[in-house]
C-alpha cells in the first residue's frame, strides 16, 4: 500500500495536528477585551484629542462616539468570526474572500510593524515609570530599555504557559484597572469638593468654547481617541479558543467594549474636573499629575502604579491575540512554515509567541513613536477592506449560515466611516506627510510579496515539486467550519 494512502508504518503515519482548546468563556473574553483596550492609551490620547477639538464638550463627544464606533466594529467582526471560526482575525477573512496578496499585505503591516511597534512603546513607558519609581527621575535609557525588554519576555513566557493563564491575568488586571479608574474619578471629585477643580469646563458657554471648526482636526482627534480602543478586535484573533463562539464572541466583545467606553468617558470627566482644556493639551503626564493634585505624592505613586498595571494587561493580552494571527498566517504559507504549529505540552503557538516577543524587543532599539502615526491610515484601510467583506457576502451568499449578524446598514456605515478615516488626514497639512508615508507600506509589502514568490518558485524548481500556497476562497467551507465548532 502506498504510504500516502494509509500506510500505518510509524515512518509514514500522518500526524494529527495539535489543535487549540476551547477554554475561554464570556467572562474571560470580556476581560481580554477590557484588559487589552485599557492600556497606556487613556493616559496618552487625551492630549491629542483636546488639542485638536479645542473644547471640553467636543472632546467628550469624540470619546463617546469613538466608544460607540468601536462597539459596532466588534459586533460586525463577530459576524465574520462566527462564519469563519478560525483564529487570526482580519487575515482569515481577507485571505478567504480577496485572496493571497491583500491578506499578505495586511499581515506584513500588522505583525511586523503596527502591533509590535505600538506595544514596544507601551513597554518602554512601563520601563520608564517603573525605573522612575524605584531609582527616581533621570534613570539611564539603557536601564529603561532593559526593564521594558524584561517585561516583554516575562509576559511572553506567561502566554506560552497557556491561554488560561493569560486570561486569568487579564481578569485580575481588569479588576485592578477598575480600581485605578475609580481612584482617578475620586481625584476629580476630591478636588471639586475642595473648591479647586475646573468645574467651569462643564458650564455654558465654556463647554463648547474654542471648539475647532476644521473637519481634519476632528479626523485626527478620532485617530488619537481610537488609538485607546485599538484592541477592540482582540477576540477575533483567538476564535478557536472561545467556548461556543457564536455566543462568546459577540457577547464578550460587547460587554468588554461597553465597559471600556464607560471607563474612558468617566476618566475624561475626571480630567476635566482637574484641568482646563489647554492644560490637558499640554501635559505628557496627566495620570501622575491627576494623583498629585488631589493627594500629593501618595496620589502620584498610586496613579503611576495604575499606569504600570494598565500597561501590563495591555501587552499581555495583545501578545496572546497577535501571536494567533502569526500562527494563522504561517499555516497559510505567508510566513515561513517553521513558525507554524501548536506546542503539544502547552497547547499554545509557542513559535509565534517567540517571534512576537523578539520583534517587540527589536523595536525597543529605536524610537517606535515615530513609526506609529505612519500606520494609522493603513490600519483603518484594512478595517475598511474587512467591513466590505460583510457586504460582499451578504450580496453574493445571502443564504450563508450566519450564527450572528448585524443589520446591513451598520456594516455599510462602518465602511463609510473607516474609509473617511483613511482619506480625511490627507486634507490636513499637519498629517498629510505621515499619511502618505504610512501608505508607502503597501508598495513595500508588494515588493516583499514578489520577492517571496520568486524565492518560493526557485525552491520549488530546485526540489522538483510545486506546493501551492493555500488560496482557498471557497465560501462553502464557512458552513463546514461552523459545523465543526458545533460538534456536528
Amino acid at each position: 500500500m502506498n504510504p500516502s494512502e494509509g500506510e500505518t508504518s510509524p515512518l509514514f503515519a500522518k500526524k494529527e495536528p495539535v489543535k487549540l482548546k476551547r477554554t475561554v468563556g464570556v467572562l474571560s473574553a470580556s476581560a481580554v477585551v477590557f484588559g487589552t483596550c485599557i492600556g497606556a492609551g487613556i493616559f496618552i490620547s487625551p492630549k491629542g484629542v483636546y488639542e485638536k477639538t479645542g473644547s471640553a464638550g467636543a472632546g467628550l463627544i469624540v470619546w463617546a462616539v469613538s466608544g460607540v464606533l468601536a462597539t459596532l466594529c466588534t459586533l460586525a467582526y463577530a459576524e465574520l468570526g462566527t462564519m469563519m471560526p478560525q483564529s487570526g482575525g482580519e487575515f482569515v477573512y481577507i485571505h478567504r474572500v480577496y485572496g493571497d496578496f491583500p491578506a499578505f499585505a495586511f499581515s506584513f503591516c500588522n505583525t511586523l510593524l503596527i502591533k509590535p511597534a505600538a506595544l514596544s512603546v507601551v513597554a518602554a513607558l512601563f520601563g520608564e515609570y517603573l525605573c522612575n519609581m524605584i531609582w527616581g527621575p533621570g534613570t539611564s535609557l539603557i536601564m529603561v530599555k532593559v526593564t521594558a525588554a524584561s517585561l516583554i519576555v516575562t509576559l511572553g513566557i506567561v502566554n506560552i504557559v497557556g491561554v488560561n493563564v493569560i486570561a486569568k491575568v487579564c481578569e485580575v488586571v481588569s479588576i485592578l484597572k477598575l480600581a485605578v479608574i475609580g481612584f482617578l474619578i475620586t481625584c476629580g471629585v476630591v478636588v471639586v469638593v475642595k473648591g479647586q477643580g475646573e468645574i467651569t469646563n462643564f458650564e455654558q458657554p465654556n463647554f463648547f468654547a474654542g471648539s475647532s471648526t476644521n473637519a481634519a482636526d476632528y479626523g485626527l482627534a478620532f485617530y488619537y481617541c481610537l488609538f485607546a480602543f485599538q484592541s477592540w478586535n482582540s477576540l477575533n484573533y483567538m476564535t478557536e479558543e472561545l467556548k461556543t463562539p457564536e455566543k462568546t464572541l459577540p457577547l464578550g466583545g460587547f460587554i468588554g467594549l461597553v465597559g471600556v467606553t464607560l471607563s474612558y468617558f468617566l476618566c475624561n470627566v475626571a480630567y476635566l474636573m482637574l484641568f482646563n482644556v489647554q492644560e490637558i493639551a499640554q501635559t505628557d503626564t496627566i495620570a501622575m499629575d491627576s494623583g498629585y493634585i488631589a493627594f500629593g505624592r501618595p496620589g502620584e505613586i498610586i496613579m503611576s502604579l495604575g499606569l504600570l498595571v494598565s500597561c501590563l494587561g495591555c501587552i499581555g493580552g495583545a501578545i496572546c491575540c497577535v501571536s494567533r494571527n502569526i500562527e494563522s498566517t504561517a499555516q497559510a504559507g505567508v510566513f515561513p512554515s517553521f513558525i507554524s504549529g501548536i506546542n503539544k505540552t502547552f497547547q499554545t503557538p509557542v513559535k509565534a509567541i517567540v517571534m512576537m516577543v523578539i520583534t517587540m524587543c527589536l523595536y525597543l532599539l529605536v524610537d517606535a513613536t515615530l513609526l506609529i502615526p505612519f500606520l494609522g491610515t493603513v490600519e483603518w484601510l484594512f478595517y475598511c477592506l474587512t467591513f466590505t467583506i460583510i457586504l460582499y457576502l451578504r450580496w453574493t451568499q445571502p443564504d450563508l449560515n450566519r450564527p450572528f449578524k448585524v443589520p446591513v446598514f451598520i456594516s455599510a456605515l462602518l465602511c463609510f466611516i473607516t474609509g473617511t478615516f483613511v482619506v480625511l488626514p490627507l486634507f490636513s497639512e499637519e498629517s498629510r506627510t505621515t499619511t502618505l508615508l504610512g501608505l508607502c507600506w503597501l508598495p513595500l509589502a508588494g515588493v516583499v510579496y514578489v520577492v517571496r514568490y520568486l524565492v518560493k518558485k526557485y525552491c520549488y524548481k530546485q526540489h522538483g515539486e510545486k506546493k501551492k500556497l493555500d488560496k482557498t476562497s471557497s465560501l462553502s467551507s464557512l458552513d463546514s467550519g461552523y459545523s465543526e465548532i458545533q460538534g456536528q
